[in-house]
C-alpha cells in the first residue's frame, strides 16, 4: 500500500482534476444541449516516441510499410519542449502510437520526465526489447505507470502467426526478467497487462494465455477485440467468439457493430503528437491526414483554440460517418482478468 501511496502521491495536482472537470461536463453538456461548447484544455494525450517498428504484424500500418507520413524518431529536445508545453493540464499521457516506444533511445528518460511534471505514463510495446537485462533494470527502476505487453499467443507457433518477426521465447524470457527486477524493488509500478488480441487463429489460446499471465506474475491479462485495416477482410481475422467480434455481417459485407454520436469523447478530452511533432486530433488517423497543426512553430493551447480545430471537431459532429477513419473507430472490447 505504501508503494502506491508514495507512488500517485508524487502525480497529485489540484489544478489538473478541475480542469479534467471543466473540460468533461462541457462535452456532456454539448451532448445534452447538442450545442458546441468546449472548456478547459484536454487532459490526454498522445505522444509519438517514433513510428518505426521492429515487427511485421499483418493488421499494422507500420508492420506493412503502409504509412503514409514520414518515418523518424522524436528528438528528446523536442519532447521536453512538448511536455513543458503541456505540463501544467496533461494528466494522462500515452507515451506510443504508431511503432515500437522502445526503439526511442531516450525512452527511460521521456518516462522520467513526464512523471516529473505529474502524469501518469503509459506505453504498450511488442516487450522484445526486454531481452537486454540493463534496459530491463533501468525500466523497472523508471517512473513508468503501466506497462501493456503485446503477445497475442500462448505458444511459438501461435504468437509467430501475427507478432511477424519477434521472437516468442526471447519476449517471455524478458517478461520474466522484468518482473524479476520489479520485485526486487520492492515495487508495484509499472502495472504489467499482458494483452492477448482474439483472433481466429488464437483463440483456441484464450486459456493458455491466462495461465501463462498468471505464471509470469503479471498484475492482468487483457482480452481484446481485433481491429483490422480494411473492414472487408474482417472475415479473416475474426474470431467465432461474439464477444470479440468488432465487426458484423451486413448483406454480404462487414460493418463496425454498434452506434455511435458525432459527439466524440476523443476529441474533447485528448489529441496526439507525432514523433515530428505534428499535431492531430485522434489515435485513428494513422497517416496524419488531418494535421492541426505544428508544436515546432507554435504552442499546443494557439492550435488547440484554433479555427482549423473547432472546424474539425464540428465537422465531426455534423457528419462523421463523413470521414473514414471515423467509420472504422471504436474503443476495442477489452475483458481483464486478474
Amino acid at each position: 500500500m505504501r508503494a502506491y501511496i508514495s507512488y500517485l502521491a508524487g502525480l497529485w495536482d489540484s489544478y489538473k482534476l478541475v480542469n479534467v472537470i471543466t473540460n468533461m461536463s462541457s462535452y456532456y453538456i454539448s451532448r445534452l444541449t447538442r450545442r458546441y461548447y468546449v472548456w478547459g484544455k484536454p487532459f490526454s494525450f498522445i505522444i509519438e516516441p517514433t513510428n518505426l517498428c521492429n515487427l511485421r504484424c499483418p493488421e499494422c500500418p507500420v508492420g506493412l510499410k503502409a504509412l503514409k507520413r514520414p518515418v523518424g524518431v522524436m528528438k528528446y529536445r523536442d519532447y521536453k519542449e512538448a511536455i513543458d508545453d503541456i505540463a501544467d493540464y496533461c494528466l494522462y499521457l500515452l507515451l506510443y502510437f504508431q511503432g515500437e516506444s522502445f526503439i526511442n533511445p531516450d525512452i527511460i528518460d521521456m518516462i522520467n520526465y513526464a512523471y516529473d511534471k505529474k502524469m501518469y505514463t503509459v506505453i504498450s510495446t511488442n516487450a522484445n526489447r526486454l531481452a537486454s537485462q540493463d534496459f530491463t533494470d533501468q525500466l523497472a527502476a523508471s517512473k513508468l505507470g503501466q506497462m501493456v505487453l503485446s503477445i497475442d499467443g500462448a505458444s511459438d507457433e501461435t504468437y509467430t502467426i501475427y507478432r511477424q518477426a519477434g521472437k516468442y521465447e526471447r519476449v517471455i524470457k524478458g517478461i520474466q526478467s522484468f518482473m524479476k527486477a520489479r520485485e526486487c524493488l520492492k515495487k508495484k509500478f509499472p502495472r504489467v497487462y499482458l494483452q492477448f488480441i482474439v483472433m481466429k487463429h488464437n483463440e483456441h489460446e484464450m486459456d493458455a494465455i491466462k495461465i501463462l499471465g498468471k505464471k509470469l506474475g503479471v498484475d492482468r491479462v487483457i482480452y481484446k477485440s481485433p481491429q483490422v485495416l480494411d473492414p472487408k477482410r474482417a472475415g479473416d481475422i475474426m474470431p467465432q467468439n461474439p464477444k470479440f467480434q468488432r465487426y458484423k455481417k451486413v448483406n454480404g459485407s462487414y460493418k463496425l457493430k454498434g452506434s455511435y454520436t458525432g459527439y466524440c469523447k476523443k476529441i474533447w478530452h485528448g489529441s496526439v503528437l507525432t514523433w515530428d511533432k505534428t499535431v492531430i486530433p485522434c489515435c485513428f488517423d494513422k497517416d496524419a491526414e488531418f494535421p492541426l497543426g505544428n508544436m515546432n512553430g507554435e504552442g499546443f493551447l494557439k492550435i488547440w483554440n484554433g479555427e482549423e480545430y473547432h472546424d474539425f471537431r464540428k465537422g465531426v459532429i455534423k457528419n462523421r460517418d463523413g470521414l473514414e477513419m471515423c467509420r472504422n473507430c471504436t474503443e476495442g472490447i477489452k475483458i481483464f482478468f486478474r
